[in-house]
């Protein structure tokens, strides 16, 4: 079997263990990594075999820099890791494979759904929480009181274009006021409804107000070939740090895969999303929060429980067959430990 050599987009912390598991594929096939981040603190050095300083994926150059590399260095796959790269991705996807590169993204009509909040809430409000976009602190405050938040429902707020938890708080006048839970590692970030309303007033971000809904994180990670799910497989998340699960479960809800499967095949999501879902406490009914049209940070979790996503992704771009029946280890159960790196 031919090597392969991957470029992985916004390769930083996070993506170490998803290198690991390109590595360690099932084929036992020689896979080579080149990792780029436009920054030099955040970007990852160990494991790779090549770390690059990129520039920023807003410079007008960013696409001509990227093929020339790919170009240069033979790059077979490009992976793309953040959110906001995606439509960028997707938009040049003809230039970048005209140098025989395949970029693992979706098409700009897919993306452009999954990647907008609003758009998501309104295609599938039956799945999502009660939510809207605010603009002033009287809208606010009326959508507050049409949902039932002054007799006790319990709402949170986060950015229209946020990812990865950037942007989501809780509504609690009394814990937003407790100095002992700021930045405390497993505590989500709490507002008050004064706060809220002084930030929305000022413009100073476009904040949709969400019924808060208490329960257990749950995130379901799917293989797509064009609108159809090939592989797919959920786990419960029972820590997190900045949006990554630190504390987990492998285990299947029938009720989230349904869903996933059913927004996969609506907007024809190609290659690997994630949905992120509550597991609602009162009744265990699965309420979809978003779906990520990309690489999971824990999808190296699933690679461990059975099948690489992305190594198997890999293997789709560059027409390979792989087994789509797998039996999923569920019951594993992962933590996320960390390490040093020294370097100068």
């Amino acid at each position: 079997m031919n090597a392969i050599k991957v470029l992985i987009t916004g390769c930083g912390r996070h993506s170490k263990a998803l290198v690991q598991s390109l590595k360690d594929n099932i084929d036992r096939r020689e896979v080579s990594v080149i990792g780029i981040n436009n920054s030099a603190a955040n970007i990852l050095r160990s494991d790779v075999d090549k770390h690059i300083i990129a520039p920023g994926i807003h410079d007008t150059g960013y696409i001509d820099w990227l093929l020339d590399l790919c170009t240069k260095e033979g790059v077979d796959i490009i992976l793309p890791y953040i959110t906001a790269e995606l439509p960028i991705a997707a938009e040049n996807r003809e230039k970048l494979e005209s140098g025989g590169v395949k970029v693992s993204v979706a098409s700009e009509d897919a993306i452009h759904i999954a990647n907008d909040k609003i758009e998501m809430a309104g295609r599938f409000q039956e799945f999502m929480p009660r939510q809207t976009v605010v603009h002033s602190s009287n809208e606010i405050r009326r959508y507050a009181e049409s949902v039932g938040y002054y007799t006790g429902t319990p709402l949170c707020c986060k950015l229209t274009n946020g990812c990865g938890g950037a942007g989501f708080a809780i509504l609690d006048k009394k814990k937003s006021l407790d100095i002992s839970l700021f930045n405390k590692i497993g505590v989500p970030r709490y507002i008050s409804m004064e706060q809220l309303c002084d930030i929305v007033d000022k413009g100073a971000a476009r904040v949709i107000l969400q019924e808060y809904i208490p329960g257990t994180d749950y995130s379901v990670c799917v293989l797509a070939d064009h609108g159809e799910v090939k592989i797919m497989c959920g786990f419960s998340g029972y820590s997190m740090e900045y949006g990554a699960v630190t504390s987990g479960e492998i285990m299947k809800n029938d009720e989230a895969y349904e869903i996933a499967e059913r927004v996969t095949r609506e907007i024809a999501l190609d290659g690997n999303a994630c949905f992120d879902f509550i597991i609602r406490k009162r009744d265990g009914k699965a309420i979809l929060l978003e779906c990520n049209p990309r690489i999971s940070a824990s999808v190296p979790f699933i690679a461990k429980a059975g099948a690489d996503l992305v190594y198997l992704r890999c293997k789709q771009l560059l027409g390979e067959p792989f087994d789509t029946d797998i039996n999923f280890q569920y019951g594993l159960k992962m933590v996320k430990y960390y390490e040093y790196y020294y370097y100068q």
